[in-house]
C-alpha cells in the first residue's frame, strides 16, 4: 500500500497544470460595419433639396461599387448621389480583425444646389483644426488606409508628447482599424474625453479587450467592460461585462448580465448565428456556476436550435463539470469528482469525454485507497476515443505501474513502460514539455527507466 501511495502522489499534484480550462468564448458580436472615410464629389448638376440613399458594396480589399439608389425624395438628385457615392472612400466591414465584404447605405442630403457634408452617423475623422499637427499626420495615414503605419507613427509621436490627447485618440482609431483592439482600448483608456463619433469604436475596443483579458487580468477586464458599458450599454458591452464578472467570481450578477445580452440578441436577425452561439455558450457557464443545471440545459438546447452542428453548449457544460470535478478531486471527494467527470464524459463531446475520463483516472489514483484497475478502466475509455492523447496514455501507464507494484509481473511492467514512453513522446510532439518532464520523472522514480 505504501508503494501505491508514492506512485499516486506526484501525479495528482501536477494534475491541475496538465490541461487548463479552455478560454472564454470570443467577443460576441464582433462584426464592425463598413463606414465612410471620405465623401466624394460630383460634376453632375443637383436638381434641388432632397435626400438620396445609395447602396454601396464595400469589398474586403477596400474597393467598392455604388450599386443602386434604394431611397430618394427627388429623383433628379439620383445621378449626383450615385457619382458622389462612387467617388467616396470607405473602410470595409470587419469580422474581428478580418475585413469582409458588406453593403454600406450612404445617405446624402442636398440643400438647394449643394450637397451636405458627411452624415452625422458616419465615423470620418475630425477636421485637421481639431487635432495637433502630429495627430493630423496620423489621421492622414488613416484616411489613406495605412493603419499599421498610422499606429506606429502615433506610438512614436506619443513618446515625446504623452499629454497629446488628440494624438492618443488617433492611436486608438488607428489601432482599431488595424484590428489591434487591445492597443486601441489601452489608448482610449488614457483619453479624457472621447469624441462622440468615436465612442462606438472605443466601446468595441474596451469590450473586446475585456473578453481577451478576462482570464489573465480579471480586474483590468472588469474595468474595461465597465468603460464599454458607459460608452455604449448595448449587448456587446453587456456580454463583455458578463464575461468579466464571471472571471471575477461575481457569478450571480454575471448570470443576469449575460441573460440581458442574450435577450437583446436572440431575436435580432442582423446578428450572426455564430455570435448568438458565443453569447449563449457563456450563459451556459454562468448557469452552471450558479448551480442551475436546468437553466444550462435550456440554453444548450437553444444553441442546438440555432446551430445543430454546434457543440458550444455541450462543451460549456462539460468544461464547467470538469472544473467542478477538479475541485472535488483536490478536496479528496472521489465520489463527487467521479460523478462530475462521468456526467461531463456522457454529454457527447469527444474532446470533453477524453479530458473527463483522463482526469477521472487520476482522481482515482489520488484517492486514499487507489484502485488501479478502476483507474485503468477510465484511462482506456479516454484512449478508445483518442488513442494518441498524452494525458490518457499517462493515466494508463500510471494505472499499470500501480498494478505492477503489487504483482511484480514483468509483462505488466513492460506495458506500463510502453504506455508511459508513448505518453512522453506524444507530450513532446504537442509541445507540452511540462507534461513530458513529469512523465519522464515518474518513469525514473517508479520503473527505474526513462522514456524515449
Amino acid at each position: 500500500m505504501t508503494a501505491q501511495l508514492r506512485i499516486a502522489a506526484p501525479v495528482l499534484a501536477a494534475l491541475v497544470a496538465v490541461a487548463g480550462t479552455p478560454a472564454f468564448a470570443q467577443y460576441a458580436t464582433e462584426f464592425t460595419p463598413a463606414r465612410l472615410i471620405k465623401q466624394g464629389t460630383t460634376s453632375t448638376s443637383v436638381a434641388g433639396s432632397g435626400t438620396v440613399v445609395v447602396q454601396v458594396q464595400v469589398n474586403a480589399d477596400g474597393t467598392h461599387k455604388a450599386i443602386k439608389v434604394i431611397h430618394s425624395t427627388r429623383s433628379g438628385d439620383n445621378a449626383a448621389a450615385m457619382e458622389i457615392a462612387q467617388n467616396s472612400s470607405y473602410r470595409p466591414a470587419h469580422r474581428g480583425s478580418t475585413p469582409v465584404t458588406s453593403f454600406y447605405d450612404f445617405t446624402l442630403k442636398f440643400n438647394g444646389k449643394m450637397v451636405a457634408g458627411p452624415p452625422e452617423e458616419g465615423t470620418s475623422l475630425p477636421a485637421g483644426g481639431a487635432l495637433s499637427p502630429a495627430a493630423a499626420a496620423v489621421a492622414a495615414l488613416i484616411r489613406q488606409h495605412q493603419y499599421e503605419q498610422a499606429k506606429s507613427k502615433a506610438q512614436s509621436e506619443l513618446l515625446s508628447a504623452p499629454g497629446d490627447e488628440s494624438l492618443r485618440q488617433m492611436l486608438g482609431i488607428a489601432a482599431f482599424d488595424a484590428g489591434d483592439l487591445t492597443t486601441a482600448a489601452a489608448a482610449f483608456d488614457r483619453v479624457g474625453t472621447i469624441g462622440p463619433r468615436f465612442k462606438p469604436i472605443a466601446a468595441q475596443s474596451f469590450a473586446s479587450a475585456a473578453v481577451k483579458q478576462a482570464q489573465s487580468d480579471p480586474a483590468q477586464s472588469l474595468t474595461y467592460a465597465q468603460k464599454a458599458m458607459s460608452l455604449d450599454p448595448g449587448p456587446n458591452s453587456r456580454f463583455a461585462l458578463g464575461v468579466a464578472q464571471l472571471a471575477n467570481g461575481d457569478n450571480a450578477t454575471a448570470l443576469q448580465t449575460l441573460k440581458s445580452a442574450h435577450d437583446a440578441l436572440i431575436s435580432d436577425t442582423k446578428v450572426p448565428v455564430a455570435s448568438k452561439v458565443n453569447v449563449d455558450a457563456e450563459l451556459v457557464q454562468a448557469y452552471l456556476l450558479n448551480h442551475d443545471m436546468a437553466g444550462a440545459q435550456s440554453i444548450a438546447a437553444q444553441i442546438k436550435q440555432l446551430d445543430p452542428s454546434s457543440m458550444a453548449g455541450v462543451r460549456a457544460m462539460g468544461i464547467s463539470l470538469i472544473v467542478s470535478g477538479n475541485t472535488a478531486a483536490e478536496a479528496k471527494n472521489l465520489t463527487g469528482a467521479l460523478a462530475d467527470y462521468d456526467q461531463a464524459a456522457g454529454l457527447g463531446d469527444p474532446s470533453i469525454a477524453v479530458t473527463a475520463n483522463a482526469r477521472a483516472a487520476f482522481a482515482v489514483a489520488g484517492s486514499e485507497k487507489p484502485d488501479y484497475k478502476r483507474m485503468q478502466a477510465y484511462a482506456e475509455k479516454a484512449l478508445a476515443i483518442k488513442p494518441d492523447d498524452p494525458l490518457a496514455n499517462f493515466a494508463e501507464g500510471v494505472a499499470l505501474t500501480g498494478q505492477w507494484a503489487s504483482s511484480h509481473d514483468d509483462a505488466t511492467k513492460k506495458k506500463a513502460a510502453d504506455a508511459l514512453g508513448k505518453a512522453e513522446q506524444q507530450a513532446r510532439a504537442e509541445g507540452d514539455e511540462a507534461l513530458a518532464l513529469q512523465i519522464e520523472t515518474f518513469l525514473k522514480k517508479n520503473l527505474n527507466t526513462s522514456g524515449g
